[in-house]
């Protein structure tokens, strides 16, 4: 057996479940739905309801978590010997060890960045185990039907000024980040703007799969969620949603490849069927406005940052490049230890009476090493890149049993699992859900 063929054999845990397993896992799949309400819904707790105990709703979503681990272990499928998390357990290990004896790092700080780095990734392959082939439609009815309030939201935001109780921060305190025209990036329920685009994102990979496949969905909640969507990108005001989504539209490219007779079939009526969505969605005012406001957002970004495709690939060469960057100008093994590089981390500074240095990484791949160093943060973005390779290779496994919601899925998941911001809840929830929502797809042997 060929090293792919084993990597993917590892992710897979290729056996279905039989009915009895199906009905003992029902109460893990009920957790899953609440560790995904809550990841929808946590910033709309931390700005509008709750926003006394926001930092305490940071970690919210870590009891359902644990919960679900005691059950996955109970029911023997907790990924134990899961070869990926051998490797971040080992890892964890040693960046903890290193945090408390050289950096000196508080064991509180420690603790959020455990949290961050190590606690969730094993739900990932817990959904991927638990989760049939009708509970990832589920959940993709589920976030269609969430486009209508989430929108409905980012409209309220859009046309609010920025001190409007709808464009609030977390915690009742603060605006959020200001774009063109005197408008706020929309933030949704979620805390910041990251959330919608993520969630946009898996929006997108639904619709297109069923646009694919016209029986998963019924037709009229595309149509609409669609052209949701398409209002959401041009008020939102973050051009990181427009990227974004499109990486997801990008994995056409795999079916062209992949499966070009069958591309060939449905890209004309895709397409077709999209540009009619559009036509019709322009007529809407809100839109309009939205598209204004978003392309002076383009024209002044591009004054500093080149024109959108220049801006888009020196944003992911600035996150490549930023372990070399860093490391001329950190310690051999880090600054503060494991977790001190996060925002998560200086609020529980501030709690505990002491300060961190800096203010928190900006770049997602300098975290590791602002932490811990070359020596000991490297292996960890290593980790991702591995990991996230390796779930595309199921993905394109799966293209040719002809699944192909996997590969869409994988255009939500992929960044944000290897590239995004794990300090931020928000993100580092859609990474855990996310993947193991496209491993799941992916394992499945009935998709219609």
């Amino acid at each position: 057996m060929s090293a792919t063929e084993t990597s993917v054999a590892s992710m897979q845990n290729a056996r279905n479940l039989s009915g009895a397993q199906a009905t003992h896992y029902g109460f893990i799949r009920t957790l899953i739905w609440l560790y995904f309400i809550l990841l929808i819904f946590e910033g709309a707790f931390r700005k509008w309801i709750l926003p006394g105990q926001s930092d305490i709703l940071l970690l919210i979503r870590d009891p359902i978590v644990i919960w679900i681990y005691y059950l996955a272990y109970v029911h023997n499928i907790f990924p134990s010997g899961n070869k990926y998390l051998r490797q971040l357990y080992g890892w964890t290990i040693l960046a903890s060890i290193l945090s408390l004896v050289v950096n000196q790092t508080h064991p509180a700080v420690l603790a959020y960045g455990i949290h961050t780095n190590l606690l969730h990734f094993p739900l990932i392959f817990v959904i991927g185990r638990v989760l049939r082939w009708k509970d990832v439609i589920w959940f993709g009815y589920a976030i269609l039907f969430l486009t209508l309030p989430m929108t409905f939201f980012c409209q309220a935001q859009f046309q609010g000024d920025r001190y409007d109780y709808w464009n609030v921060g977390a915690g009742g305190t603060g605006t959020q980040l200001e774009t063109s025209g005197g408008k706020v990036r929309a933030s949704g329920t979620f805390s910041f703007v990251s959330g919608i685009v993520f969630f946009y994102c898996f929006a997108v990979a639904f619709i297109i799969y069923g646009f694919l496949r016209l029986k998963t969905f019924w037709v009229p909640v595309l149509v609409i969620s669609f052209g949701l969507t398409l209002t959401a990108m041009a008020i939102a005001g973050s051009r990181a949603v427009v990227a974004e989504s499109l990486q997801v539209v990008a994995c056409f490219g795999f079916l062209a490849y992949f499966r070009p007779k069958e591309f060939g079939k449905i890209t004309f009526f895709v397409f077709g069927l999209s540009a009619v969505t559009i036509f019709l969605w322009t007529q809407v005012e809100v839109f309009l406005q939205g598209v204004e406001h978003l392309r002076q957002r383009f024209d002044e970004a591009a004054n500093v940052e080149g024109n959108p495709v220049e801006a888009y690939f020196n944003r992911y060469w600035e996150i490549i490049t930023a372990p070399y960057y860093y490391n001329q100008f950190t310690p051999l093994f880090g600054n503060q230890g494991l977790g001190s590089a996060t925002r998560g981390a200086h609020g529980i500074a501030r709690l505990f009476g002491f300060s961190l240095w800096g203010g928190g990484a900006e770049i997602s791949w300098s975290r590791p090493i602002l932490e811990n160093g070359i020596i000991v943060g490297l292996p960890f973005i290593l980790w991702r890149i591995w990991v996230t390779v390796d779930l595309l290779k199921i993905c394109i496994k799966s293209i040719h049993r002809g699944n192909y919601l996997a590969i869409f899925l994988f255009g939500a998941a992929g960044p944000v699992l290897l590239f995004g911001q794990l300090g931020q809840p928000t993100n580092l929830g859609f990474a855990a859900f996310g993947g193991g929502l496209c491993l799941a797809a992916a394992r499945a042997k009935t998709f219609n």
